[in-house]
């Protein structure tokens, strides 16, 4: 067997432990066959009206409307197999090789590829080219020049899996989320930036934006970016004592709980793929479980999690997606107008809440903005394989901040 293999089917606390090869092997390990939803494309591309609508009607945005965004999303030529790669830079663009994209980079080229069409709600952003090259459209985010949270650029909406696909109208209490993230050549990762997650609990508004929970209204566990392209799992949930001590953790008073940060990198220019998964605790227990796989392999795993305090969080909605730069100043704020692209978003759910062994769920009040009291290493912690690119490179990382 292979050492990592035996390394980590060796580690505490990890009941049905799978290094997975196939989304499928992940799927029968932990029984995620309740429900399951696909989010289907159109057959052409769309302008940003259209796609919202699209996301409205099709993906079911929960309260019939994008959060924010409606104008920085449409549904563009995959950027594998086009010229939808260009990012604008001040001073100039990166320009296509391809000569099949020659008319895309001229328009690239010009005061802004945010071209835009009259439409019954006024002006719409349109996708750079029409031309789909015998391939489905993806999903096209931007993130103007100068965007960061506060609804400046980027998306975010939620789906709600129960209504998408049938099942417990209090939804699942497992889930995993999957999506393939292509980020052009080029791409400035700034300080940071959250991209798609799943969320749960009464409450849709808290748990983002520095709306912390006690684990009774909602939780949320989405990923971030950070310099350098840098991945983590980004959570809103209670700050726990026996969290707090696990290794790669760091926990903040005032924002979310950093998981794994540095433990896996996003690339440029390719596609990627996330396979995040969620197993609510025990009520009263820290037994959940935070899981996360980038390009097949596990990146990441926090098996004594508490996702919720309270039985008023029954189970996992579904699909939270929320992607923009920030951070919450300007610091943050991406330095050019930039895109990614997002493809073959599948959620696959379960019933059942963790019967893992773990703790009593205590509140942590180590965490800080940051500093001194974010906590790394300890009693129950690990470090699992950052993945070095596409092609199944391993390598084990230390303890130390990243």
């Amino acid at each position: 067997m292979h050492s990592l293999s035996i390394l980590l089917l060796s580690l505490p606390f990890l009941p049905g432990h799978v290094l997975a090869d196939t989304l499928q092997s992940v799927i029968s390990a932990y029984s995620l066959t309740a429900a399951s939803y696909n989010f289907s494309v159109p057959t052409t591309t769309l302008n940003s009206d259209d796609a919202a609508q699209w996301i409205v009607s099709k993906w079911d945005a929960t309260g019939g409307k994008l959060d924010f965004g409606e104008n920085d999303v449409v549904f563009s030529p995959d950027p594998a197999s086009t010229s939808a790669t260009v990012v604008r830079r001040q001073g100039g663009v990166t320009v296509p090789t391809s000569a099949a994209s020659s008319t895309a980079s001229i328009r690239a080229s010009s005061s802004t590829s945010r071209s835009t069409s009259k439409s019954a709600t006024g002006s719409a952003t349109s996708p750079s080219s029409t031309n789909l090259s015998g391939q489905p459209p993806v999903l096209r985010v931007e993130y103007p020049q100068g965007s960061y949270s506060k609804k400046t650029g980027g998306t975010q909406f939620t789906s709600n899996l129960t209504t998408l696909a049938g099942g417990s109208a209090g939804g699942y209490e497992k889930m995993l989320l999957s999506y393939d993230v292509w980020f052009p050549a080029g791409y400035n990762f700034n300080l940071g930036g959250k991209l798609p997650g799943l969320r749960g609990g009464p409450d849709r508004f808290g748990c983002s934006g520095g709306n912390q929970t006690d684990g009774t209204g909602c939780f949320s566990t989405r990923l971030m970016w950070r310099q350098n392209g840098a991945g983590e799992v980004y959570a809103y949930i209670p700050s726990t004592t026996t969290l707090c001590s696990q290794g790669q953790t760091i926990c903040n008073s005032d924002y979310g709980v950093s998981l794994g940060r540095g433990q896996f990198s996003f690339l440029t220019g390719q596609w990627q793929t996330i396979w995040l998964l969620v197993v609510l605790n025990e009520v009263g227990k820290s037994n959940g479980l935070i899981e996360l796989w980038y390009n097949g392999v596990q990146a990441l795993q926090f098996p004594q999690s508490a996702l919720r305090t309270s039985s008023s969080i029954t189970g996992i909605t579904g699909l939270f997606f929320s992607t923009f730069f920030g951070g919450d100043d300007t610091t943050w704020a991406s330095p050019t107008q930039q895109f990614s692209y997002y493809r073959n978003i599948q959620l696959f759910a379960g019933s059942g809440a963790s019967t893992a062994a773990g703790p009593s769920t205590t509140t942590s009040s180590t965490g800080s903005k940051g500093g001194a009291g974010a906590r790394m290493g300890g009693a129950g912690g690990w470090t699992a394989a950052a993945v070095l690119g596409s092609v199944g490179v391993l390598a084990v990382v230390g303890w130390g901040m990243i």
